[in-house]
């Protein structure tokens, strides 16, 4: 559980005390002190530490918990009574700064922990609770740490109420390797069922995500057994493909587009459309369309020669992502000029540029001062009629 979802599930719990006197039980969630232990000590930092960093160690591996300081448990018969905190206990505490806490973890096992510590009220009484929020990654110490009672390599975790180490036994480390497995496995289905609620109903092998913002395309890879994303170009103009979808999607009339009885599944992440109001098309698609055209063969190094023969580029090897845009041409800013999509910079075109291209290039008097040297003339293959 993360601060947010633990402040919740605190709030509940200290109104449930005031309102009816009730306690949750001692479990993987809650854990109560009556006082702490001061050691002899006056660095509160310090008493703090050998008080609480195991426990935390332990709630942090698991799912987060909560510690309620100024609660009396009864270990033989499980009954606890609120207390409350004595005025030295309210002081230390109060003097707590969590940053410290944070970067003595940092020290202990090199990562950083999430703590909030408040104070309350339940009548003249005064509590403390500390919140300890799970951590994505297991923490373990890099050495021993006899004052808090923590050795070096254990991974501490709690579990029916107790801290235990994981990794003391085989059997053991299996139980706590089964254990984070189920909890990866319900994050993971939580994520999905909100991404795509239809998961639950089709084959998450057969789902495609498109995400024309940044030309990717994500999907089950059955080679190497994962989710795996790879790029591709996506026409992001007007009459694009993905923006009649999308246009359709927002009308309500999705079922026009497929052929298919039943619902389709999809999901559209990103925009779609670009800030500006010009269509454009991609150099990709423009080299299709060239080569479509043309009575010669090109190649898409060939192609950039014409737009520098144009004027329209200062460099022929000029990159089509993230070019340097002071290469470009902006008296030609009509025919070519660059899109910002998501993070990337693109040179993109105007279909108006296809024209003056094709006329260059079927222009054979005029290849020796564009490409030096003559094109080849595209073949077509003549189809055989069989009688």
């Amino acid at each position: 559980m993360n601060l947010k979802e633990l402040k919740e599930q605190i709030s509940t719990t200290i109104q449930n005390l005031k309102d009816h006197g009730k306690f949750p039980k001692e479990n993987n969630l809650y854990d109560y002190k009556m006082e702490l232990n001061f050691y002899g000590l006056t660095e509160c930092v310090e008493v703090f530490m050998r008080n609480f960093a195991k426990d935390i160690l332990s709630f942090a591996n698991s799912n987060g918990g909560i510690i309620l300081l100024g609660i009396k448990e009864d270990k033989r018969t499980g009954t606890l009574e609120d207390i409350g905190l004595d005025v030295n206990n309210i002081e230390l505490l109060n003097q707590i700064d969590l940053s410290l806490v944070s970067q003595k973890f940092n020290k202990v096992a090199k990562v950083g922990v999430d703590l909030d510590l408040q104070s309350f009220q339940i009548g003249t009484r005064n509590f403390f609770y500390l919140l300890i929020e799970k951590q994505n990654q297991i923490i373990i110490p890099i050495n021993d740490y006899k004052d808090y009672n923590i050795k070096k390599g254990e991974i501490i975790y709690r579990v029916s109420g107790n801290n235990e180490i994981a990794n003391s036994t085989t059997q053991d480390f299996n139980k706590f390797i089964q254990i984070k497995a189920n909890e990866k496995n319900k994050e993971f289905m939580e994520i999905w069922s909100k991404l795509l609620p239809e998961m639950f109903d089709i084959n998450p092998r057969e789902v495609l995500i498109l995400n024309p913002k940044n030309n990717t395309v994500y999907g089950y890879n059955s080679k190497e057994n994962l989710l795996s994303s790879s790029e591709i170009e996506i026409d992001q103009t007007e009459n694009g493909i993905f923006n009649i979808i999308l246009n359709a999607i927002s009308a309500g009339d999705i079922g026009k587009i497929s052929n298919d009885e039943g619902k389709p599944i999809y999901k559209i992440v990103g925009e779609l459309r670009s800030k500006t109001p010009r269509d454009f098309i991609y150099f990709s698609s423009l080299l299709d369309k060239i080569k479509a055209k043309s009575n010669y063969n090109i190649s898409s190094i060939q192609l950039k020669c014409v737009f520098k023969y144009f004027n329209w580029i200062a460099d022929e090897k000029l990159p089509i992502e993230n070019p340097d845009e002071t290469q470009i041409n902006n008296e030609f800013n009509q025919l070519i000029w660059v899109e910002v999509l998501d993070k990337t910079h693109k040179i993109v075109f105007s279909k108006n540029a296809i024209n003056p291209i094709i006329e260059a290039i079927n222009d054979n008097k005029k290849h020796n001062s564009i490409f030096g040297k003559s094109l080849g003339i595209k073949t077509v293959k003549s189809k055989s009629k069989t009688k």
